[in-house]
């Protein structure tokens, strides 16, 4: 399936659009815009009808802009960013952003997607607070192997053998008797009340996830398993930064999740992201093996 590079570019104004000093940085935004969506290997670019991203206010500080766009390669971006009136406008930046504030980060997508400004802030926070991975990198001459997080449904022939590996893994992990993997339906991962989600590796189907809403304004995690093979490149924690970024952008306020206490690497990665031990409730309330977190999510995703 092919593939796009994303990127998000990030900075703070020195001062505000329409002061004289940003002045040489507005007059200039429309032609630069224009070059870009000419040059080779352009696909899209967040824009209001005003023609560009500076009204979109992603963030607390109003000073802080975004720039969002799609490119078929990494070598495309760099051949725009990097030449000509762009590479001359990149040079002045210091005049107009504080030289501190300068946040970039690349991922990839599905062709014939685009991201939305809450999918692209959370890979931008995804690398400053964990580091280049496949699923959130910086620019440079050469990039992490392509990982790309896909939606599917249960029938999807990825998410089958995903999940038929994880019960083998859980399986050798809770011989009991009596221990069980609790179900997933398709309609439970359908638009508006959950999602699944498959990460491919260079091709190759290696992670997955999903959530699914079991009261209002709570959902649960499920079926979180990475491959042995690539386990060590924060792939499940890709896959449940997408689960809580996709939750929370359908009105979910809180995440839950149930786990055994014999995954001690499953549960280190859930308490990296805030998970804290939860009473157990449901189909879990009397497994002998089974370990329930919990969570709230942040209240007011961006904009």
């Amino acid at each position: 399936m092919p593939i796009h590079l994303a990127q998000i570019n990030v900075g703070t104004l020195r001062r505000p659009l329409d002061d004289p000093m940003t002045a040489p940085f507005v007059d200039a935004l429309a032609e630069v815009n224009a070059l870009g969506e000419a040059a080779a290997g352009f696909v899209w670019r967040l824009q209001t009808p005003a023609g560009d991203a500076t009204a979109i206010g992603a963030f607390e500080n109003p000073l802080t802009i975004i720039n969002l766009t799609v490119w078929e390669s990494i070598d495309a971006l760099r051949g725009f960013a990097y030449r000509g009136l762009h590479r001359d406008f990149f040079r002045r930046r210091a005049e107009w952003f504080e030289p501190d504030a300068k946040r970039v980060a690349l991922w990839w997508i599905p062709a014939g997607t685009v991201p939305t400004v809450d999918e692209a802030i959370c890979r931008l926070e995804f690398l400053e607070r964990r580091g280049p991975t496949p699923f959130a990198f910086p620019i440079g001459p050469v990039g992490p192997a392509p990982f790309v997080i896909h939606r599917v449904g249960l029938d999807d022939p990825r998410a089958q053998a995903l999940i038929g590996e994880l019960d083998h893994e859980l399986t050798g992990l809770y011989p009991e008797p009596g221990s069980t993997h609790f179900r997933l339906d398709d309609h439970e991962v359908a638009p508006g009340a959950g999602a699944f989600f498959v990460g491919e590796l260079d091709g190759r189907p290696v992670a997955c996830g999903a959530y699914r809403r079991i009261e209002e304004a709570t959902a649960e995690v499920k079926r979180m398993y990475v491959h042995p093979a690539v386990r060590g490149q924060q792939l499940g924690a890709a896959i449940l930064a997408s689960i809580e970024q996709a939750a929370a952008a359908d009105g979910n306020e809180r995440l839950v999740l149930e786990t055994g206490p014999r995954q001690h690497a499953a549960i280190h990665l859930y308490e990296t992201f805030g998970f804290t031990p939860k009473r157990c409730w449901g189909e879990y309330e009397g497994s002998p093996v089974s370990t329930c977190l919990g969570k709230d999510l942040p209240s007011t995703p961006h904009n």
